[in-house]
């Protein structure tokens, strides 16, 4: 496929692949002056702002029917489901498939509170994932979340938490099509005596792609006797690239709750978690806010009868 990667329209030029590895074979000849797109919505506010520049070429991905799939599941060896959401799914899908909605509540609390419904109406939970400071990922990488790509060659897996690392400084990615987020199963099956805590909060304004204060993901389960049996925690915000918040899951896993351990959690919160501050928000003040949150939670917990 000849093509002239010099010419640089007014208008990007569009491509319309019907499958994951033509969509590959694209962007390889295209190389930077080509970008995949489904949605679009956070590219052409990236546009407008000047922050992007708009390329020559286009890679329309929404054409792709193994991507259109919103939901699609699998038994896993142990009975349960493994759930498989398109990269090109609406996040408005996402928010109303009643399968997310009863299994992994976080995502489905995370979808309301990405943009306005217009905007959900068009853009992708793929497009959320990689921009890496989209508001699904705390909730994602708590669900140990695993991504599907495409390189060219055939596909493979990555788990979410290791790509998020992986991408700062190599982007050897943005050669890939990322085609689906795959989700393990939860075991929601009730457990006499233990209470199981699935919060998810985004503190700042909503519209359209107002960056976030902070944004905070939980999954824990609590014994009647107030000891952490598991906790899983993921905060982000901004322009901050989420992450998991392992050193207060270690703090807190095992431990009985109660004062102590919540200021021990809160400091923690603050010395392992730095967001990138701007105008609007310091980096203390985020810190401050994320710690706030976890800590008023499991503080909820401890007033359970």
């Amino acid at each position: 496929m000849a093509m002239n990667k010099q010419t640089k329209p007014e208008s990007p030029i569009v491509w319309q692949p019907s499958n994951a590895a033509e969509a590959c074979t694209l962007k390889q000849q295209l190389g930077e002056d080509g970008v995949f797109v489904a949605g679009g919505t956070l590219l052409r506010t990236w546009w407008e702002a000047g922050t992007a520049r708009m390329p020559g070429h286009l890679i329309d991905i929404s054409g792709i029917s193994s991507m259109q799939t919103p939901i699609t599941l699998a038994s896993s060896s142990h009975d349960r489901q493994i759930c498989q959401i398109g990269a090109a799914a609406l996040l408005s899908e996402v928010r109303n498939d009643s399968y997310i909605s009863t299994h992994y509540s976080l995502l489905t609390t995370a979808m309301k509170n990405i943009a306005a419904p217009s905007i959900r109406n068009l853009a992708t939970l793929g497009g959320n994932v990689l921009s890496r400071v989209g508001d699904a990922l705390p909730a994602l990488i708590v669900y140990e979340a695993m991504l599907l790509w495409h390189d060219g060659q055939g596909a493979f897996e990555q788990p979410l938490a290791e790509w998020l690392l992986e991408a700062q400084a190599n982007h050897a990615w943005k050669n890939r099509l990322l085609l689906a987020i795959i989700l393990s199963p939860v075991d929601l099956s009730k457990q006499e005596g233990k209470y199981r805590l699935d919060v998810y909060h985004k503190v700042g304004r909503r519209e359209v792609f107002t960056p976030s204060i902070a944004t905070v993901a939980i999954s824990a389960v609590v014994s009647a006797e107030r000891h952490i049996v598991d906790m899983r925690l993921a905060v982000g915000g901004g322009q901050t690239m989420p992450k998991r918040l392992e050193h207060a899951e270690r703090l807190l896993k095992g431990s009985k709750l109660d004062h102590s351990l919540l200021q021990t959690c809160y400091t923690s919160v603050l010395e392992h978690f730095h967001p990138v501050g701007d105008v609007f928000a310091s980096e203390s003040y985020r810190q401050k806010t994320a710690a706030n949150l976890i800590v008023s939670e499991l503080w909820k917990v401890m007033q359970l009868k």
